[in-house]
């Protein structure tokens, strides 16, 4: 049943519950009422091997058969001249009426007379007894497991008690000259209390006071069913042939029942604790009752085996048996499950003066009703009486208001006090926007309304694990384990309140997470309730004992539940708040780090004579990796440079701004873009992460050679125009920073050019040939191609603002993924 859910665990106790009431409510009508035992006042015994009849004994003195002259030790020969056996003779009585006469045959040494016996019918207070000490613990089982179904005690508890009411209310079968459908249904019912009530019951027994070491013993379970099962088969067999030792195996369930209550007498003294030991000394008392009451039954059997026709009077004590279950049933109320003084103090006192009040109410409104209509001289007017009464409800309703709020507060005044706690705690919240005033606050309100001294408030995060604020607990106790089956696992899972007073006695408390049992038990908390977010679990508020005593009432669980849906709600603001507030942070951080790039960035294209030249960067976040720049090497010498930073975002802005100081000082020391390039790899290669990379491409517009020379590490293929056609750089060369050095110079190429008047040289970073539309589709280094191509003669920023509409009318709705950089070049 651990994977059903409570509605589905009470529907089949219900179920269960009702169908064993009415079978052995039926049961007890039939034996008591309908089939009343017939008594004639006396017993009888068998007769010696070969003679016929039965011996009379214990003739109660005074009594019909006494009466009638029949002594004891006489023989009973027949009953309305039929022979007779201790299977006959009951049947032959019990088929006859209150007040009838039955002609015995009775044999005394030789002579043999005839006795007339009065029928009387037989008030079987022992049944009765077994049947209300049935019925006593079905009830109090069915509390408890509707009460609390996913208690693997408490399910225990609830099974025993309809089994018991199986054992005890069908006792004594009696099934003579019944239909077939009644003996079949009787016996079925009989055979499972026999079968499963005394495992259930010593089981029960050996977890409830304390879960004693015998109950992790795995052959345990089996070997109870197997002695009960053997049992059960013996007690038909014996029957069927008559044997005392049927006798014995009829009387196992009460043997198992005086043997369960010796369990919890041991439990009790060798496993509970000094402090639970005074909730249980009720159930102390009740145990030691059942063991008295059935210990004078098996004595008064043995003395007196026919007391229940004979003296009827001695069976009475067996009446006694009810304190067990009515002990337990108070106890469970008590202690464990809800407290049975607000069921009777205030349901019943509070009902009464309520409906008081109610009288009073409508006797004035009423009264002064009928005297303002007797004082206008239209008494007899039935619309003016109803105005009247109108009139006066309204006016003296606010009066009855307030009155009926007074008596709420002094019957109720726990509950006021905690919906007034509520209210205030529910208007604090929204003005609490820092995570730890919310917490303290939660700890602070809950401690104070419910007079708790140990309690925590906690916050669970799988990757950051467990925060808290705590109340006289220690913060370690406070750190649950996040994964398999701890606290916080069994709160995700079923999402509501958890009660631990009695965790150590489950029987799943073997496979609770040892850690978090440890800390459970040291840090004394007996209740916790999750804190949840659209049926996600947040943390969770732990309780211990009330200062009080009292154990906490369903209106304490739904408090806490409400409290905790609420601080859940203000808990996750003010994450989202935190959250803003470190967004609007980096946000900040971005812009700055943004306007410094950008400062790095060349502010306007240079003037050189002879060139045309534009250049621009649009990174796709606040900053990029993308860097351009233009370094002035002579009156008639520029070098221009465009790189890409693998990624993008500040890791990517920072390498930036190291690689902007490196390109400045190798194009001050070499002479050629080549040298530049394989100097600056070498300095890269041991201060760049390895996951990291950067490509590049140089370009040395020398006027006075007229000529542009090349050299491309890796970097997206410039598109070179020295005559009316536009073609791709090509050679060869890696990026930087992914070989220190010889394979680096081994691969790098610099192609030189000549500067004629038209030469068009257009750099750019992938950000362009990659830019993707809403279909995923790219733009490409064709389509780049094929626009320079057809604006050959433009000016260079006339080019570069073409590629950018271009671009991004290609684009569309997309978001642009990359930084997009673009330099153009031509000489005129």
């Amino acid at each position: 049943m651990n994977s059903w859910s409570n509605r589905q665990i009470r529907i089949v106790y219900s179920l269960a519950a009702l169908a064993t009431f009415l079978v052995c409510t039926y049961h007890i009508i039939d034996i008591m009422v309908i089939k009343t035992t017939s008594n004639d006042q006396c017993g009888w015994v068998r007769t010696e091997a070969g003679r016929r009849g039965l011996i009379i004994r214990d003739v109660m003195q005074g009594g019909v058969t006494d009466r009638a002259g029949v002594k004891d030790g006489d023989t009973l020969l027949e009953i309305n001249g039929r022979a007779v056996s201790l299977g006959t003779a009951p049947d032959i009585l019990n088929g006859m009426k209150r007040g009838d006469t039955a002609t015995y045959l009775i044999a005394r040494g030789a002579r043999q007379f005839t006795a007339k016996i009065e029928i009387l019918k037989l008030f079987d207070v022992f049944s009765l007894s077994l049947y209300l000490l049935g019925f006593a613990f079905l009830l109090v089982g069915y509390i408890v497991v509707v009460t609390k179904p996913e208690g693997y005690i408490q399910r225990m508890f609830g099974r025993y008690g309809i089994l018991t009411m199986l054992v005890f209310g069908l006792y004594v079968p009696n099934l003579s000259h019944d239909p077939v459908w009644k003996i079949v249904l009787l016996l079925s019912a009989f055979v499972i209390g026999r079968v499963f009530a005394p495992p259930i019951l010593l089981r029960f027994f050996l977890h409830f006071p304390a879960r004693q070491p015998v109950t992790h013993r795995k052959w345990l379970t089996p070997v109870l069913y197997l002695i009960s099962i053997v049992g059960t088969a013996v007690l038909f067999v014996a029957s069927w042939l008559n044997t005392t030792l049927g006798q014995f195996t009829f009387a196992l369930p009460i043997i198992c029942f005086v043997m369960g209550l010796g369990f919890f007498a041991q439990g009790y003294k060798r496993y509970v604790e000094k402090e639970r030991r005074t909730q249980l000394r009720v159930v102390r008392v009740g145990v030691g009752t059942g063991v008295l009451v059935f210990t004078y039954i098996a004595v008064l059997t043995e003395v007196k085996p026919f007391a229940i026709v004979s003296q009827p009077a001695l069976i009475l004590p067996v009446v006694l048996i009810l304190i067990t279950p009515l002990t337990f049933g108070y106890a469970i109320f008590r202690y464990r499950l809800m407290d049975i003084d607000l069921i009777f103090e205030r349901s019943l006192i509070y009902g009464m003066v309520t409906a008081t009040l109610a009288a009073i109410y409508v006797g004035v409104v009423f009264g002064i009703g009928t005297i303002i209509g007797m004082l206008i001289g239209n008494a007899d007017s039935k619309m003016l009486n109803i105005a009247a009464f109108i009139i006066i409800a309204f006016v003296f309703d606010p009066v009855k208001r307030r009155m009926q709020e007074s008596i709420d507060r002094i019957f109720y005044r726990e509950r006021h006090q905690y919906q007034k706690a509520l209210l205030e705690f529910s208007q604090e919240l929204p003005r609490l926007i820092n995570l730890e005033q919310i917490m303290n606050s939660i700890v602070q309100r809950i401690s104070s309304t419910m007079h708790v001294d140990k309690m925590a408030a906690i916050l669970c995060d799988e990757s950051r694990g467990c925060s808290s604020v705590e109340r006289n607990i220690d913060k370690s106790c406070c750190e649950f384990t996040q994964a398999g089956h701890g606290l916080i696992e069994r709160l995700r899972v079923t999402r509501t309140a958890q009660t631990l007073y009695f965790l150590t006695e489950e029987r799943d408390a073997a496979n609770f997470d040892p850690s978090d049992l440890d800390k459970i038990l040291r840090s004394g908390i007996v209740l916790a309730v999750p804190m949840l977010i659209q049926d996600r679990l947040i943390g969770l508020i732990t309780v211990g004992p009330k200062l009080s005593g009292k154990v906490y009432s369903q209106e304490d669980i739904d408090l806490l539940t409400t409290v905790a849906s609420q601080a859940a709600i203000a808990i996750e603001n003010s994450r989202l708040h935190q959250s803003e507030l470190e967004k609007q942070k980096i946000e900040e951080e971005l812009a700055m780090a943004r306007r410094i790039q950008q400062g790095l960035l060349p502010k306007t294209n240079p003037t050189i004579e002879h060139l045309d030249i534009a250049g621009i960067s649009i990174p796709a976040l606040s900053v990029g990796g993308d860097y351009y720049d233009f370094i002035r090497l002579g009156p008639r010498q520029i070098l221009v440079v465009v790189a890409d930073v693998s990624g993008k975002g500040m890791s990517a802005a920072l390498y930036m701004s190291k690689i902007q100081g490196m390109i400045q000082l190798a194009a001050a020391m070499y002479r050629t873009p080549k040298e530049m390039l394989i100097h600056v790899n070498r300095l890269l290669y041991d201060g760049i992460e390895r996951k990291s990379f950067i490509t590049m491409i140089l370009g040395l517009f020398d006027l006075d050679r007229r000529s542009v020379r090349l050299c491309r590490a890796g970097h997206n293929k410039a598109l070179v125009g020295t005559d009316r056609r536009i073609e791709f750089l090509d050679s060869h060369g890696m990026g930087l920073g992914l070989e220190r050095g010889p394979l680096f110079e081994e691969t790098l190429e610099e192609i030189e050019y000549p500067l004629n008047p038209e030469t068009l040289v257009v750099f750019y970073s992938d950000g362009l040939p990659e830019t993707m539309n809403e279909r995923q589709e790219e733009l490409g280094e064709q389509a780049i191609r094929a626009l320079i191509q057809s604006h050959r003669a433009s000016p260079a920023s006339e080019i570069q603002n073409g590629l950018i509409e271009t671009a991004r009318h290609f684009q569309g709705e997309a978001e642009q993924h990359d930084d997009i950089t673009i330099v153009v070049v031509r000489s005129c």
